[in-house]
């Protein structure tokens, strides 16, 4: 399905431009004001990227019907390989590369429990689900979409509703609602959104709820930045914020409705495109940070980074940098036996 490529598409830019935005949120005392409010604009309107990705593989996973013995060896055919190396890599290139000390011998120690580099904790948050969801497939190809929708609900209360009054009154909940916590929902909600063909009217009305999501994400950040004397909070950046929720499911929606009004005919070179890049998302996820390191440091020959010149324009010309020189990487790896298993 090409809508299904165009989220894991706009997902993986999505990750490539947080990432390159992100250093100025920690620089809100030492950067003029205007240069911060940028990198907030554009980290507000792409914390949806990883949440889109749980989505897909709930859209893709949950409806098949197979045993857990060729789920699991499927699944963990795909992630074992990529994960050991890519740990493994992190492992040396903070070591050996960043010259961070006391990281090496370390990091072998905790690898099984924690990620020898920052976005790498996408994947212990994966190989999670993937453990949970043949349990998780039972119950929802034994519930009909009203139950799901309940399911939805009560997660988003559970995840996003409970915590945010907590934070706001001071008071701890004890009603127990830890049994449907985590990133399960997005699981269901991007099956439940999966089964629905979209017309204009509720396009628009996601495309509403996306932007008030985003100015919610943005000023809300703000807020919280100004209030601690520049010192960042990332509680509205958060994947299972309110806001948050609310944007990946509407982007999921607009995503889906823009590909398929857009390409009803065969296939186009665009769409060829959009398919490459989903092929390559995983790759380009692993290696885009050394990208933006190599950049940062001008070690390709060119410096480049959100602190070079007027954020407005360096952060997305190094999103797109970056995501063309690892889209790039990607490619040439794929075609290289035994290479092309740690970015599958």
């Amino acid at each position: 399905m090409l809508w299904i490529d165009g989220v894991r598409a706009v997902a993986i830019f999505m990750v490539v431009l947080l990432h390159s935005a992100a250093p100025l949120l920690y620089k809100y005392n030492e950067v003029p004001l205007e240069y911060w409010f940028t990198g907030n604009v554009y980290d507000s309107l792409v914390r949806s990227c990883v949440p889109l990705f749980f989505m897909v593989s709930g859209a893709l996973l949950l409806k098949r019907d197979e045993p857990i013995t060729d789920f699991i060896r499927k699944r963990f055919s795909k992630v074992i390989i990529p994960f050991v190396f890519w740990s493994l890599f992190f492992v040396f290139w903070a070591s050996l590369y960043e010259l961070r000390s006391g990281i090496f011998a370390s990091s072998f120690y905790s690898l099984v429990f924690q990620p020898s580099y920052y976005h790498l904790w996408f994947l212990y948050t994966l190989v999670g689900l993937y453990l949970y969801m043949p349990i998780l497939r039972k119950i929802v190809n034994n519930s009909n979409n009203s139950l799901l929708v309940y399911f939805i609900i009560l997660w988003f209360v559970a995840v996003a509703v409970v915590p945010s009054g907590e934070r706001v009154s001071g008071l701890d909940s004890f009603v127990d609602l830890s049994s449907i916590s985590g990133y399960v929902g997005y699981l269901v909600l991007g099956l439940l959104l999966s089964k629905k063909t979209y017309n204009l009217k509720q396009a628009t009305l996601a495309m509403a709820a996306f932007v008030i999501a985003v100015c919610v994400t943005i000023f809300g950040t703000y807020y919280l930045a100004a209030q601690n004397e520049g010192v960042f909070d990332g509680y509205f950046y958060e994947n299972l914020s309110p806001n948050v929720i609310v944007a990946s499911g509407s982007l999921f929606v607009l995503i889906k409705f823009s590909i398929e009004s857009l390409f009803k005919g065969g296939e186009t070179c665009i769409s060829k495109s959009i398919r490459s890049v989903s092929a390559c998302s995983f790759g380009i996820y692993f290696i885009h940070v050394v990208f933006l390191y190599l950049l940062k440091n001008g070690d390709l020959g060119l410096t480049l980074s959100a602190f070079v010149g007027d954020p407005v324009y360096s952060v997305p010309a190094t999103a797109i940098v970056v995501f063309i020189a690892s889209y790039s990487t990607v490619l040439l790896m794929k075609n290289i036996p035994f290479i092309k298993n740690i970015v599958p």
